[in-house]
């Protein structure tokens, strides 16, 4: 799985092909994109469904994969506006914490 960072936008898009992640969860893509992120282990991390149940998250793309519903979900995790386009990309928004940390 490749992380690419577009820096074109505003704020720093960092995008996650949802072809290349085989057959991964989308809980599981989520919580190892964001470990890859930020540098650490993905049981470092808060748990993931203290921003969205991982079940439903994952039930739901697989629904919306198989009846092939477009839609887009997102959610705040580990200082991250996280969103699932289309079933094409697993998208990282970074939220203002974490540009002002970097910046500092």
């Amino acid at each position: 799985m490749s992380i690419q960072k577009n820096g074109d936008e505003k704020d720093p898009v960092h995008k996650v092909d949802l072809d290349e992640v085989g057959d991964q969860s989308m809980s599981y893509t989520v919580v190892s994109s964001i470990a890859d992120l930020t540098g650490q282990d993905p049981d470092g991390l808060e748990p993931l469904w203290n921003s969205v149940d991982p079940e439903a998250l994952d039930s739901f793309v697989a629904h919306a994969s198989e009846s092939s519903t477009s839609y887009q979900l997102s959610f705040q995790y580990q200082g991250y506006t996280v969103e699932i386009v289309k079933n094409r990309w697993l998208r990282f928004i970074e939220n203002e914490e974490i540009r002002s940390s970097a910046s500092v």
